[in-house]
């Protein structure tokens, strides 16, 4: 199997980033590295992450927003394998493994995502959360060479949205998309987190992002 590389965008997420990293170093398959960027934090974040010694690399940067840090994290990355992950979410311990043999036995295949169940923070999982698919930061797996084509991590209103426009403008591209139909990755909710945007104003983002993937596949079909 080809080496992995992890990056982890963190910014004020000193209650969750120690088990996030926790999960990612109990992975079957170990990483070749994990790089935390740490976006501007008020918190001890990068303390949290440097306290892990040289198994973590950490790369700071003034709070520019997820996108600009999981770019950042990107352009860091040696391996020519690269899974991301939220700082609040967690890896069951099997999720690079499963999706490493895909990517290794097809290799028309270009990104491999899982799904995931949901648990509020504070209570654990207890196997009772809503599983739903996890085309996001914390379930994708994906080759170098989709980074490389499709470009940077674009930061959306209200900071949400950055991954879905990525992976949308992915798929534009033409590469191939491939889904474990199996529970790898367990997304937490919390308040003030990226998976707890409820804010109308903040969705927006979100909204913005599904119209601009809508425009292009109609220029892509109308052949402009």
């Amino acid at each position: 199997m080809q080496p992995y590389s992890v990056v982890i965008p963190a910014y004020n997420a000193s209650e969750t980033l120690a088990e996030a990293l926790d999960s990612v170093l109990c992975q079957s398959v170990k990483p070749a590295e994990i790089i935390v960027v740490d976006d501007g934090s008020s918190d001890n974040s990068a303390a949290i992450a440097a306290g892990f010694g040289r198994r973590v690399q950490v790369v700071s940067q003034d709070n520019s927003g997820p996108g600009k840090a999981t770019s950042n994290g990107f352009h860091h990355a040696s391996s020519p394998l690269i899974a991301t992950l939220d700082a609040d979410d967690i890896w069951l311990e099997n999720k690079l493994e499963l999706q490493l043999e895909i990517l290794t036995r097809q290799q028309e295949i270009s990104l491999v995502f899982c799904k995931q169940r949901q648990f509020r923070h504070g209570r654990g999982d207890d196997g009772t959360g809503e599983v739903r698919p996890g085309l996001n930061r914390s379930g994708i797996l994906v080759r170098r060479q989709v980074f490389d084509a499709v470009g940077d991590f674009r930061d959306q209103h209200g900071n949400i949205g950055d991954c879905i426009d990525w992976v949308a403008r992915a798929r534009d591209a033409g590469f191939q998309f491939a889904e474990i139909d199996q529970v790898l990755a367990l997304r937490r909710i919390i308040k003030g987190s990226l998976s707890h945007r409820l804010n109308r104003d903040k969705n927006r983002g979100y909204l913005k992002v599904a119209h601009r993937a809508m425009l292009r596949r109609r220029q892509a079909a109308s052949g402009e």
